[in-house]
C-alpha cells in the first residue's frame, strides 16, 4: 500500500512539472519593456511593409530609424532628418488584452502617414521586431517589420 503512494505522488509531481514546463512562455520578448529596450538599442531600417494589399517595402528604402529616449523617434535619408513620436504600452482593448502596443505617430511628410499607427508586436528576435495592424478587419492587415542595422 505504501509504494501505491509513493508511486501515485511520483506520478503526480511529474505530471505537475511536465505541465509547468510546457506551458511556460520564456523565451518571449514581447512584453513592453523587453521591445522598448530591442528597439532603443541601435539604428533601424524597415526591411518589409505590407501596406492595403500590396509589397510597399521599397518606399523606406534609404531610410533609418532611431528610437531614442523620451519617445522620441528620429528618421534620416541622406541629409534629410525627420522626428516624430514612439512608444510602447500593454494593449488597453478587450480584444487585445495580452498584446503590446507599438505606436508610431510621425508627420507632417506623407511617406510616413502609412507607418503611423498602433502596431501590434507579433515577434521580437532582437534584431528585427515585427509588427501587424489589424484595425481594419481581418480583410486589409497590414505588416511592418524594422530590422537593426549591422554596423
Amino acid at each position: 500500500m505504501k509504494l501505491k503512494n509513493i508511486y501515485r505522488f511520483v506520478l503526480f509531481i511529474t505530471v505537475v512539472v511536465a505541465t509547468f514546463v510546457s506551458c511556460s512562455n520564456d523565451d518571449s520578448k514581447n512584453t513592453v519593456d523587453d521591445v522598448s529596450d530591442t528597439i532603443k538599442d541601435g539604428t533601424w531600417k524597415v526591411s518589409y511593409f505590407y501596406d492595403s494589399g500590396k509589397d510597399e517595402t521599397l518606399n523606406y528604402a534609404g531610410y533609418n530609424f532611431v528610437f531614442g529616449s523620451n519617445d522620441v523617434l528620429t528618421s534620416t535619408k541622406e541629409t534629410n532628418s525627420y522626428i516624430g513620436m514612439w512608444s510602447v504600452a500593454k494593449s488597453t482593448s478587450d480584444n487585445d488584452l495580452f498584446s503590446t502596443i507599438f505606436k508610431i505617430s510621425m508627420s507632417p511628410v506623407d511617406i510616413f502617414q502609412d507607418l503611423n499607427g498602433d502596431w501590434k508586436v507579433m515577434e521580437n528576435t532582437g534584431t528585427s521586431v515585427k509588427l501587424k495592424d489589424d484595425s481594419k478587419g481581418e480583410t486589409a492587415i497590414d505588416y511592418l517589420t524594422f530590422e537593426k542595422i549591422v554596423q
